[in-house]
């Protein structure tokens, strides 16, 4: 992972298909990645989620 990736530890999740997910945007600050999550809610059908970097592991997706 270069420098540049490590700063961005928040990243906006959207599930296509079980257990499919794709990576919609990555943000710096909580706040940044909540209200993106807010706006990514009214675009697209299905779950949007917020997560920290260090757990995409437990999605199965390398940041």
């Amino acid at each position: 992972m270069t420098y540049q990736q490590q700063l961005f530890d928040w990243v906006v999740l959207r599930e296509v298909s079980t257990c499919n997910w794709v990576v919609l945007s990555q943000f710096r600050r909580r706040c940044d990645a909540e209200g993106y999550q807010r706006i990514a809610k009214t675009l697209f059908t299905g779950p949007v989620e917020v997560v920290f970097r260090n757990r995409l592991t437990e999605f199965g997706i390398s940041g």
